[in-house]
C-alpha cells in the first residue's frame, strides 16, 4: 500500500483513474475507517462517483453498517441525489428526514 504515503495535494494523487484517488484511512480511536478527503471541486458525475466507489470501500472494510448523511438547504437536491445512489446501489436503504420539521416552530416561513 505504498499509494497511503502519497499526499492528498501531489501531483501523483491527482493524476491516474478517479477510483484511485478514493482513499480510506483507518481512525486512529477505533477499528473504523474513513474517506481521505479528495482537494478541489468536482463535477457532479465525478462526485457522485466518488460517493459510490467510497460506499463500496468503506463497506469492504468496516463491520457492521455503513451510515452515510447528506446535508444541505431546502432545494438544494438531497432527495434527487440520494434516489440516484439508490437506482446505482439498490441493497441501500433511505431514510427519508423530509417533513420532519415542526410546523409551529417556522420563522417567517423558513423551514431551515
Amino acid at each position: 500500500m505504498g499509494e497511503d504515503n502519497i499526499s492528498a495535494n501531489s501531483p501523483q494523487r491527482r493524476s491516474g483513474l478517479l477510483r484511485d484517488q478514493v482513499q480510506l484511512v483507518k481512525k486512529t480511536d477505533n477499528d473504523r475507517y474513513e474517506i481521505v478527503p479528495i482537494a478541489g471541486q468536482l463535477s457532479f458525475e465525478k462526485g457522485f462517483f466518488i460517493v459510490i466507489r467510497a460506499c463500496q470501500l468503506l463497506a469492504q472494510k468496516n463491520d457492521g453498517l455503513v451510515l452515510v448523511g447528506v446535508a444541505g438547504p431546502s432545494g438544494s437536491g438531497k432527495t434527487v441525489f440520494t434516489e440516484k445512489v439508490l437506482n446505482f446501489m439498490p441493497s441501500i436503504v433511505v431514510i427519508s428526514m423530509d417533513n420532519y420539521n415542526d410546523a409551529s416552530r417556522i420563522i417567517d416561513g423558513n423551514f431551515d
